[in-house]
Formats: structure tokens, C-alpha cells, sequence
């Protein structure tokens, strides 16, 4: 299990529309972040990802809408681990998302993602 604390400046959703470079920022800061935390992960060929998105408040939210966004540049930090030797649909077979608990810190945004490895 890879879990990681965004803080606000390094979350966006598919909602937002920023510029190209405050994307790249915060793609970055995200692989460079789960690239350290997955450092010691066991190595897996093909896995399922389980993915629990937890926000800082209870408002409404959609976890699907970070997908293409920062569950994507976590999943590239990861690659780059060496934890999958790629997130293609041969060695990622399937990503689910699901609402986790609240984190309960202002401004604090959680990513808990869990391999389960297939054959």
C-alpha cells in the first residue's frame, strides 16, 4: 500500500482548467512524491490498483474526476519506482476509485493505493 499527502497546490481535477505549466508543476510534484514513497514496494509484473481518494473536508466530490490527473502522475512516479514496468493494460489490468474517510487536515488531499498482482 503507497499512500501519499498532497498538499492543495498539488492537486487538480479534471474540473480545472489550468495552464499547461501549473499542470506540469503539479505533475512532477506528485511522481517525484510517489516515485520516493514507492521505493520499497515489491516489484509486481501485473497488478489491479485499488485507489481511495480522501479529501480534506466531507463536501460532495467525484473521485474519478482526479483520474487523468494526479492518480495518473502517482501511477507514473510509481512506474518509475520500478513497481510495474509499465502502467499499459497489460501490466495495469484494472483501476478502481472509491472514496476514503476524510483526512481531517485543512488543505491536505490523500491518495491510498493498493497493488493486488495478478496472474
Amino acid at each position: 500500500m503507497i499512500v501519499l499527502d498532497l498538499p492543495r497546490s498539488a492537486w487538480w481535477s479534471a474540473n480545472d482548467r489550468l495552464h499547461w505549466q501549473a499542470v506540469r508543476r503539479k505533475k512532477n510534484a506528485v511522481k517525484t512524491l510517489a516515485r520516493a514513497a514507492a521505493a520499497d514496494e515489491p516489484r509486481l509484473e501485473r497488478a489491479e490498483l485499488a485507489v481511495l481518494v480522501h479529501y480534506p473536508t466531507a463536501v460532495r466530490a467525484d473521485p474519478h474526476n482526479v483520474a487523468s490527473t494526479v492518480v495518473k502522475a502517482a501511477i507514473d512516479g510509481i512506474v518509475l519506482a520500478g513497481v510495474l514496468p509499465d502502467d499499459d493494460d497489460e501490466h495495469l489490468t484494472h483501476v478502481s476509485f472509491e472514496r476514503g474517510p476524510k483526512t481531517s487536515v485543512p488543505g491536505i488531499y490523500r491518495l491510498t493505493l493498493t497493488f493486488k498482482e495478478v496472474a
